[in-house]
């Protein structure tokens, strides 16, 4: 059964297809051509037009990124409060919650996550203090500052009409708006993939080996985010430096240099690799760590190469464009479905803008520089068949797609200006229909159950009662609780020491370290919690608990969760 938001959308979806479709078969049919001339042109290379057209396109990206960062969406990601706990340990005591200093990749649960947003959260929550907007904060500022390059690099390759057309789209991407409001070590990615081809390109134009040396530098800093740049990255500079060689836009000098300055970069985080995959001793000092993970998650991220990846290949192909443009799509924490990446009735665009760039792409020593994002998409393509598929995995795709829609769009603008016009309205249309279900009560109700509403509220009052032991529930009985030790961690703002010295794992080799307590939490609840031998304890629990206990108990709610002690009178 559909929830009401379906029935809002898909039927729009429906229509918009279908219009999109007419207008592309009659661009291609009629003979005489209605382009952008004249007038528009003079107002598109106007200065003043730009200006206050990237500054709207600013505001309103701000906005929709910024506006009640803390409460959308409600409570916390388990993995976004790892990162968050640890940001804020190191900020205050120099130590994650594994006792390493200033590792160089913190083993978190135990397979590890990317350093980068712990240690740019890390230098937020030390100047702003700790609360859940400050640790959001960056990756909605890389969310905003993405639109600005992404326009800067668009009007570099193309022209100012498609930078415009693809500001707007990135700005009023459902995913795009989604991934900047929560803190994932692999949320930042695409944009340091994007700032450092936008150095790139740069370089190709002024031929200076400084530009090229920031594109080196943020390129490598994008290894710090999350393993899917460890396939994107080999295969895009791979093509970019082919290209930038066949048109001279390179030197042998200047590519050492930047090679130079790749390796420079990433070679914490080589060294790190080196030890796990080698097994060797940890690096521990009182300035930096290199420590070992529990183990290493390649198994559980990329499909296995056995006689059966042909079909997981081909299957991986099917399933990708039905998570860019189909229905449905079960990961409410980074898509709704009916909207997708950007938005479902723009496929047909995509399609045709992805042939027209790799057609000119293929011209390798003309002037276009569609090969950039040619490159940067062939990457991410690769990489997207690969391995089982999410949107956080594959997050460095959306960008070239989006390009692609945008291309196709300026294909219709360059045939029949009103049907541009058109599919400019029906997109400006469905983005409004996505920020009214977004901030809408149905869906804070779904992404409050998935990110815990009201979980880390409760584990601060349970906390403040200074009761013996405080028993929360976490994933050992519930499915709905993730990680609460981590969230109750976070809030809690729990001594990092203290953690480590006391806390006990049910498996302390696993690839996500499941905590049965530490220090006065005990994270499996007793058999019959109503006893009096719990009396001077606490309980955290679902909402639903609260029928199980009687009178003698008090209760507060807070979001989907309660918290019960043994009530004074």
């Amino acid at each position: 059964m559909r929830k009401s938001g379906e029935y809002m959308i898909h039927p729009f979806n429906s229509i918009s297809l279908g219009l999109v479709c007419v207008f592309l078969l009659a661009s291609i049919l009629l003979k005489k051509k209605r382009s952008i001339s004249g007038p528009l042109i003079q107002l598109i290379e106007n200065k003043y037009f730009e200006l206050t057209f990237i500054v709207i396109v600013l505001l309103i990206g701000a906005a929709l990124r910024l506006i009640g960062l803390d409460t959308l969406p409600a409570g916390m990601n388990q993995d976004e409060a790892s990162i968050g706990y640890d940001a804020w340990a190191l900020a205050n005591y120099g130590v994650d919650r594994n006792g390493y200093h200033n590792p160089v990749y913190p083993v978190a649960w135990g397979a590890g996550h990317g350093p980068f947003y712990l240690y740019v959260a890390s230098v937020f929550i030390k100047v702003f203090g700790n609360s859940l907007f400050v640790y959001r904060l960056p990756q909605a500022l890389f969310g905003i500052l993405s639109i600005y390059v992404f326009y800067l690099l668009l009007k570099k390759i193309t022209d100012r009409f498609t930078a415009y057309t693809g500001a707007l789209l990135l700005t009023v991407s459902p995913w795009h708006i989604m991934s900047s409001r929560w803190a994932l070590d692999a949320n930042p990615a695409p944009f340091l993939l994007l700032i450092g081809l936008y150095f790139f390109v740069m370089g190709c134009h002024n031929k200076k080996t400084g530009t090229y040396a920031l594109a080196g530098a943020f390129f490598s800093l994008s290894l710090y985010t999350y393993a899917s740049t460890y396939v994107v990255l080999p295969i895009m500079l791979t093509i970019l430096v082919i290209y930038a060689l066949a048109r001279h836009s390179i030197t042998i000098k200047q590519l050492i240099i930047c090679g130079l300055v790749c390796v420079a970069v990433a070679l914490p985080l080589a060294v790190f690799w080196i030890i796990n995959i080698f097994k060797l001793p940890e690096i521990r000092t009182a300035l930096f760590s290199v420590p070992r993970l529990t183990v290493l998650r390649s198994n559980s991220v990329f499909i296995p190469l056995n006689r059966h990846i042909f079909g997981n290949v081909i299957s991986n192909v099917g399933s990708l464009f039905s998570l860019l443009f189909s229905y449905p799509i079960k990961e409410v924490i980074n898509v709704i479905d009916g909207f997708n990446i950007i938005y479902v009735f723009t496929f047909p665009l995509f399609l045709l803008g992805g042939f027209l760039s790799f057609k000119r792409a293929a011209r390798l020593k003309s002037a276009d520089y569609n090969f950039v994002m040619c490159a940067w998409f062939t990457g991410s393509f690769i990489l997207s068949i690969l391995l089982h598929q999410n949107i956080n995995r594959i997050n460095v795709l959306f960008i070239p797609v989006i390009y692609f829609v945008t291309v196709g769009i300026r294909f219709l603008a360059e045939k029949q200006r009103e049907m541009c016009a058109g599919v400019l309205c029906l997109i400006l249309a469905a983005s409004g229909l996505f920020v009214q279900y977004y901030t809408g009560p149905e869906y804070r109700h779904q992404i409050g159950y998935e990110f815990m509403n009201g979980y880390g509220e409760a584990a601060r009052y349970a906390d403040s009662l200074n009761k013996n032991t405080v028993y929360c529930v976490d994933h050992f009985d519930e499915e709905s609780v993730r990680g609460g030790y981590v969230l109750l961690m976070y809030y809690c703002e729990t001594d990092p020491v203290l953690f480590h010295e006391t806390v006990q794992y049910e498996y302390d080799d696993s690839e996500f370290r499941k905590a049965t307590s530490f220090g006065r939490y005990r994270f499996i609840l007793p058999q019959n919690m109503l006893s009096d031998t719990y009396q001077e304890d606490v309980f955290i629990l679902p909402e639903h608990y609260a029928g199980k206990f009687d009178s003698r108990f008090h209760i507060e709610k807070f979001g989907n969760f309660i918290v019960v002690s043994r009530s004074s009178k």
